[in-house]
């Protein structure tokens, strides 16, 4: 009984799914086999500088790169800078704040340009459009409630409570937590729609089901550094959010559950960190 309510579950799915794989075969017989398909090549070329330029100049560290530009205009650029993000109680935030931005024009806003002015189609076309959330919001749900029991497990792990929130002072106050979540969640945004939007709708056509596979790889490899069971664990959240983007035609639906998912991790670290600094001073 319970094979079958999960066979009818993903039926509809695996209807898209096939549905993609047979567009894709007609391309290809349409297609001029001895022709370049440009457009697959520009996307794993831009893929590729994108990636390498958010991994040199897009981590907390990389506002270093305004060094140069400042200069044009004051004395002490590195000084200025290192006052800004360096010092004080929000320089954190600052940091982490760039971080996400730079990950916006990595993985929205070159994207779009591209999308927009190279190839005059419309951005909803690679999945941002609310058309059809509410009747897939029941994924979402199920998908969350799939998550959870793994996300509060890990939670109590060390190597989680030494990572998560990524801001350290984000269970200082209410508005530390939220300038963090709202930091975090426009670098989700930016992250959806690059891997599920932009890599498998720009290479559908040309490879079907496949394309959720080709945004895999550097999907897991984004996560290096991170806690071994959360990098594993992005090669079968890359697989099922790839899915979602493809069923729902949407990545909007993926950004929700990124964020929710990592909300709650946030939340569960700081509860359980300030009940371990209570329980030590009631010592």
């Amino acid at each position: 009984m319970i094979v079958d309510f999960i066979s009818k579950l993903i039926a509809p799915m695996r209807s898209e799914i096939a549905q993609l794989e047979n567009e894709s075969l007609e391309w290809q017989k349409s297609t001029d086999p001895r022709k370049i398909a440009w457009r697959v090549l520009v996307i794993t070329i831009m893929a590729g500088v994108i990636l390498s330029f958010l991994e040199y100049y897009g981590s907390s560290g990389g506002y270093k790169v305004f060094t140069w530009p400042l200069g044009l205009f004051i004395d002490d650029p590195e000084g200025v800078l290192k006052d800004f993000f360096r010092k004080g109680d929000q320089a954190e935030l600052y940091r982490l704040t760039y971080w996400s931005l730079a990950c916006f024009t990595g993985y929205f806003l070159i994207p779009v340009i591209i999308i927009k002015l190279f190839w005059k189609e419309k951005v909803s076309d690679y999945g941002i459009q609310f058309k059809g959330i509410l009747e897939h919001a029941w994924v979402y749900v199920a998908m969350y409630i799939i998550v959870m029991p793994f996300v509060v497990v890990v939670a109590f792990t060390d190597s989680f409570r030494k990572t998560y929130p990524f801001y350290e002072n984000a269970g200082l106050s209410i508005y530390d937590f939220l300038g963090w979540e709202l930091v975090y969640a426009i670098q989700f945004f930016s992250l959806e729609f690059f891997f599920r939007g932009f890599l498998i709708n720009g290479t559908k056509h040309r490879f079907g089901f496949y394309a959720i596979m080709f945004s895999v790889v550097p999907y897991c490899m984004i996560h290096f550094g991170k806690p071994l069971p959360e990098t594993i664990g992005a090669i079968i959240a890359g697989i099922a959010l790839g899915s979602l983007a493809i069923f729902t035609r949407s990545v909007l639906l993926g950004f929700a559950i990124h964020v929710s998912v990592a909300l709650s991790m946030d939340v569960i670290c700081v509860i359980l960190t300030k009940v371990d600094t209570y329980a030590a001073i009631l010592r």
